[in-house]
């Protein structure tokens, strides 16, 4: 008891001055922990020094990548949390004049589908070009207008940053294909993969008389590219049964979800006398919308335009070009086996230069309704291209619509 209150004594007798001095720190000022992050976000860092020490820089990581070094306030800087619904972990070093180092850490939560449904996020990939052709790979967000059904939408997301891509490559393998023509677009598939970047994965799939999953999906590049080699050219041209069953693997993956879709004729079986496919063209593009996946059509053939399909109803060349058109992808039509490199290096072109955006729907309704999408900018000799819409979410008990 003696030697407690002298212990006390002491203490009072020193004052203030043996309080422990102030310590170097730093912390997640947003977001905080555990939060929900998808998107544009702003990392925000509270730092403290004590009088008279020095920050050499701050450190930010994402996942265990570094994002940026920041050497001054203010302590922040935008970070793309991307479009999946995984946590993310984030850290932060202060590196001191003197070398000694200070860190923090914060976890984010997973979106979960829930979340997602109830926040109807609106996600839009989307190329400009201008009268000539030319990309315009400039804008900023400002300059982008998006309505709903005719109704004006508030962008609440947007990046012109590269997004990683799950791209399925479907390649026709019908009889009609053999020789030259299958050999020309195997090398053009091939030279589209080299520009397929970290991050990016694909798949290949090749259609006859039924659609085969060479490759599931892979970020292996030499996978890919033995999967391409492997296919042979037999049988009939089930097309749409091809987008329907790509489309539907592609649902599983986030981020950008894209077919490169290669036929040289109409869905039609061997016989000729019957169609190629159990799902109808309708189906296959219904698919591919709920799923939001991208269609880059290139249609191979001389006379595409003026040949019809099974039912004599509609031109080749309109049928590649509409499910291109309504999913936010592009058809291109080659004449030569030689011009289908040039395809494919336009479908990798596009690929590149584009927009993502994002909105919050302002329509709460959950009745899986079609729903109008139209993306302009300010500048009215600019054309955006873009999916034409999307199917609302829509409860269970409710009716299914049509399109």
């Amino acid at each position: 008891m003696k030697a407690l209150c002298c212990s006390l004594l002491l203490g009072l007798a020193a004052g203030p001055s043996a309080a422990a001095e102030p310590v170097a720190a730093i912390e997640f000022v947003r977001p905080r922990s555990l939060a929900t992050v998808v998107g544009k976000t702003v990392i925000e860092l509270g730092v403290r020094v004590p009088e008279g020490g020095r920050v050499r820089h701050v450190l930010v990581l994402a996942d265990g990548k570094t994002i940026a070094t920041l050497a001054k306030p203010p302590w922040e800087v935008s970070w793309d949390a991307g479009d999946s619904t995984e946590p993310h972990f984030l850290e932060a070093v202060l590196v001191l004049s003197d070398g000694a180092e200070v860190r923090a850490s914060t976890r984010t939560s997973p979106l979960r589908i829930d979340q997602y449904e109830q926040v109807s996020l609106v996600n839009l990939y989307a190329t400009v070009r201008d009268k000539q052709q030319n990309y315009i790979s400039s804008l900023t967000r400002e300059r982008f207008r998006v309505s709903e059904n005719g109704r004006p939408q508030t962008i609440v997301r947007f990046s012109d940053e590269w997004k990683p891509l799950r791209v399925a490559l479907v390649l026709d393998s019908s009889l009609s294909m053999e020789g030259e023509k299958l050999e020309a677009a195997r090398e053009a598939a091939l030279t589209f993969l080299e520009g397929l970047r970290p991050g990016d994965q694909g798949m290949v799939a090749s259609f006859n008389d039924a659609v085969q999953i060479v490759q599931p999906f892979t970020s292996d590049r030499s996978a890919l590219s033995a999967a391409i080699r492997k296919t042979r050219a037999q049988g009939g041209t089930a097309l749409y049964d091809a987008v329907w069953t790509t489309a539907d693997l592609l649902e599983r993956f986030d981020g950008r979800r894209v077919i490169v879709l290669l036929s040289d004729g109409r869905d039609e079986a061997a016989s000729g006398l019957e169609p190629g496919s159990l799902h109808t063209e309708e189906e296959a593009l219904d698919r591919a919308l709920r799923c939001e996946a991208m269609i880059f059509a290139i249609g191979f053939g001389r006379n595409l335009g003026a040949e019809w399909d099974f039912f004599r109803r509609r031109s080749l060349a309109s049928i590649l070009g509409e499910m291109a058109g309504a999913t936010g992808g592009r058809a291109i039509f080659s004449s030569r086996a030689g011009k289908l490199r040039k395809a494919f290096d336009e479908v990798a072109e596009d690929l590149r230069h584009q927009y993502s955006l994002a909105y919050t729907s302002d329509d709460p309704k959950r009745d899986g309704s079609w729903r109008e999408i139209r993306v302009t900018t300010d500048e009215p000799g600019l054309v955006v291209v873009t999916r034409r819409g999307y199917f609302a979410p829509r409860d269970s008990e409710s009716a299914p619509l049509k399109r």
